[in-house]
């Protein structure tokens, strides 16, 4: 459906309007933001007339939201028909949907959106409203990992234990055995959608085949056990698979009670403290806190109001993983000055920080926020302004040349480093204080290793290198990392950067030739160019993807940055101008957690800060960020998106509050200990510690909070 959205903006005369997220046959969702609050927004919109049945969907949701208050269900702010138009306001969730991140979650952190969405439910089911179309699409995540249900479009209100379906409503993929029938519905329906989710996220696929005809599917829900899910823990299992009964008397009682079930049985299967370790806030009933020992809702910190998205990804948790940036190495023109040690500096300048990119969400926001976000996995949080960096143990070594780039696994364990030694290494850091080396280096490129990233389920390296190519590892076990197909070649000089996009099926290249690529890397051993390269009039130093897949960055020789719209990888488009302001080389790009602000670094000795909520207009933000003597390499977020990080040929790094990005401050003084110019700075996925590496062949880690 085609709205204007010259009409939407003048029904909404209060609020700014950004980007387009989502579209459909009942309208589309726009961001947007409260001009005098400065809350950012979702704005569904559709039209009033001639569609009744639609109208009072809409009308149904915005009742049933409006009658919610929970931490895991999206919060409805306003319900207005006006104009002809039906629109609900409600919290924006840059998180991305689960159905975009599933494949990004490890077993612990999919249970622990099954916790989640089952307090969500229990809310609901409480004040007798049942969702009846719980599905990986409705179910998104806000900038701080929290997880939230969304979409109550089919809500029902039920009495008792059991309501009257009145026709099908729901995906057929999640539908409950009753709900197909058209019987009695209640809060066991709901379960059963969310165990034949959860059933997915454990195993990869679902316990029915959605592809065959509907009627054999339902076929299937009617009569058919589902198959034990493969590879999953017997207490977690057996939870899942009693979920899925096909009485609704043999599922849990109640949504609580199924948390509760739930939590012991991942508790038995993982150990005492998987929740904490998994990086997603979780807000639960009483009983499953106490199967989790989580502290009671008073100790709780409670999600920040308005930092949501009906967009897309990732968030501060660990399952997002975090590729680090990459010094920017490579035009070669560039290094035909100067010096050995120079020449190093300036060809790092070319490998831009993709990684900030792929940190999960932050609460970072264009525009200062009333109120503050939280980091999920770090506890009570110290303000930006209270940081003060303390070296963690030795520098560590191992590279014979300098150190370009770095890279955390998800799970914060494992760094992975590259160097103009033609190598790449991998490092145990679970005790950040002893590093320890992880089997032997990397070798097949032919010349120095410019920049690498870790792909978000953590079993894929990707690496660049000035010998012109890309080459994709199995590091699945890291001790033993193998070669994955063929280098991807493609490009004709050297390939500066790499970055994963969110789901791990794309991987973005950017080179000297004055191009970036994008690649279908589903089978990682088999990797396919997508599309034709994306051009720019300079050197391309640095890729980044925004959180929610949909957006590609670059940095390039020109002095621009230029953003392109990659819905259709195969098909990318630019998006506005480019990005104009530094005065020489954009080394690196990075996305906020929330994908509202990119963070440029650059030749001239200064990073900018940018507001991005819509793509294709993007606007500068305040000056540029002043303090570093020499070129700026790298820029990377915090984890909660309230810190930025610099590190620069000046031989330092830097930190610097940027709650309000529009007026960004220096926190403390600059972090001293190297030698040689620092390529990069990068937080780890929990925010606590940040690693720093130098031409001076080293890499330092900090201890943050």
């Amino acid at each position: 459906m085609i709205i204007d959205r010259g009409r939407v903006a003048a029904a909404l005369p209060g609020y700014a309007l950004g980007a387009e997220l989502g579209s459909g046959a009942f309208g589309l969702v726009l961001a947007g933001e409260h001009r005098r609050m400065r809350r950012p927004v979702a704005i569904k919109v559709m039209r009033a007339n001639g569609l009744d049945d639609l109208a009072v969907t809409f009308d149904s949701e915005a009742r049933a939201l409006g009658g919610l208050d929970h931490p895991h269900i999206v919060r409805a702010y306003d319900y207005l028909e006006v104009h002809g138009l039906c629109l609900v306001i409600m919290e924006l969730l840059p998180g991305g949907t689960l159905t975009h991140r599933r494949a990004t979650l490890n077993p612990q952190q999919s249970c622990a959106v099954a916790l989640a969405v089952a307090a969500a439910l229990d809310h609901a089911h409480t004040r007798g409203i049942l969702h009846r179309d719980i599905k990986p699409d409705n179910i998104l995540f806000a900038a701080d990992g929290t997880v939230k249900v969304t979409d109550f479009g089919v809500a029902k209100i039920f009495e008792g234990s059991a309501a009257s379906a009145s026709g099908l409503a729901g995906t057929p993929q999640y539908m409950a055995p009753e709900q197909i029938m058209a019987g009695h519905l209640g809060p066991a329906t709901d379960l059963y959608a969310l165990g034949i989710v959860l059933y997915q996220l454990l195993t990869g696929y679902p316990p029915f085949n959605p592809q065959q005809p509907v009627q054999a599917l339902w076929h299937q829900h009617l009569n058919s056990p589902p198959p034990p899910p493969a590879g999953v823990p017997d207490p977690v299992a057996q939870v899942v698979l009693r979920s899925l009964a096909k009485n609704p008397t043999d599922r849990s009682a109640s949504a609580a009670a199924f948390a509760a079930e739930l939590a012991q049985a991942v508790t038995d299967a993982y150990g005492p403290g998987w929740a904490g370790r998994t990086g997603l806030p979780l807000h639960l009933p009483d009983p499953g806190r106490r199967a989790l020992h989580l502290p009671p809702p008073a100790a709780i910190t409670p999600p920040r109001s308005g930092a949501g998205s009906e967009s897309t990804l990732p968030t501060d948790a660990p399952s997002v993983l975090l590729s680090p940036p990459a010094p920017r190495r490579g035009l070669r023109r560039l290094l035909a000055a100067g010096a050995a040690t120079l020449t190093l500096a300036i060809i790092t300048t070319l490998l831009l920080v993709i990684t900030s990119a792929h940190h999960p969400p932050a609460t970072l926001s264009a525009t200062p926020s009333t109120t503050p976000s939280t980091t999920p996995s770090a506890g009570p949080r110290s303000e930006p302004s209270a940081i003060d960096p303390q070296p963690l143990g030795q520098p560590f070594t191992g590279h014979t040349g300098g150190v370009w780039a770095m890279a955390f696994s998800s799970d914060g364990r494992t760094l992975a480093t590259a160097s103009g030694d033609r190598t790449a290494r991998l490092w145990n850091i679970t005790d950040p204080a002893h590093p320890q080396a992880l089997g032997q280096p990397l070798t097949g490129h032919t010349d120095g290793v410019t920049w690498l990233a870790i792909s978000p389920d953590g079993r894929t390296l990707a690496t660049t290198s000035l010998d012109d190519t890309a080459r994709l590892w199995n590091i699945t076990d890291p001790a033993h990392p193998q070669a994955l197909g063929q280098p991807l070649t493609g490009h004709t000089d050297d390939v500066n950067s790499v970055a994963f996009s969110p789901d791990g099926r794309t991987l973005a290249t950017g080179a000297t030739d004055s191009t970036a690529r994008l690649w279908n890397i589903t089978d990682p051993a088999h990797p396919q160019a997508l599309g034709q390269p994306l051009g720019h009039p300079g050197g391309v130093c640095s890729v980044a993807f925004s959180p929610d897949g949909r957006t590609l960055a670059t940095g390039a020789t020109d002095s621009t940055a230029r953003l392109w719209n990659i819905t259709d990888p195969a098909h990318p488009q630019a998006l506005g101008q480019p990005l104009t302001g530094h005065l020489d080389v954009v080394n690196s790009v990075a996305f906020s957690p929330d994908g509202r602000t990119l963070a440029t670094a650059s030749v001239d000795d200064t990073a900018r800060l940018w507001n991005i909520i819509d793509p294709a207009h993007p606007e500068a933000l305040g000056q540029p960020l002043t303090g570093h003597t020499a070129d700026v390499w790298t820029v990377a977020f915090s984890p909660d998106g309230r810190t930025l990080a610099t590190a620069s040929s000046d031989k330092t790094a830097r930190l610097w509050n940027i709650t309000d990005p529009a007026h960004p401050q220096a926190l403390g003084q600059p972090l001293t200990g190297h030698t040689a110019e620092v390529y990069l700075a990068l937080f780890s996925p929990d925010g606590r510690t940040l690693a720093t590496a130098s031409n001076d062949k080293t890499v330092r880690l900090w201890k943050i909070r």
